[in-house]
């Protein structure tokens, strides 16, 4: 997954996070700018790399990942903020 955040933003992930998404946190009440083709592109490309590695055992952002690929067709600004922290 490291592998394809350095790929589509340039830099490694920051490392500075303890959990998946901020406690309380409610994507569904996200009013930021909706993404461009492009960046929508890059976070269907990261719900379906975090949606493998759920399979394969990360079962602890499993909750996380489901709640975000819900906004799949038309991600905001802060959606892809989110799948950034979770890839962290």
């Amino acid at each position: 997954m490291a592998e394809s955040y350095v790929r589509f933003f340039g830099e490694k992930p920051s490392r500075r996070v303890t959990s998946p998404l901020e406690k309380g946190d409610h994507p569904e009440l996200d009013t930021s700018e909706f993404l461009g083709v492009d960046e929508t592109r890059i976070y269907q490309s990261m719900i379906g790399s975090a949606q493998w590695v759920i399979s394969i055992g990360r079962f602890d952002i499993a909750v996380h990942i489901m709640t975000l690929s819900s906004f799949r067709a038309q991600p905001r600004r802060g959606h892809l903020d989110r799948i950034k922290r979770v890839y962290a």
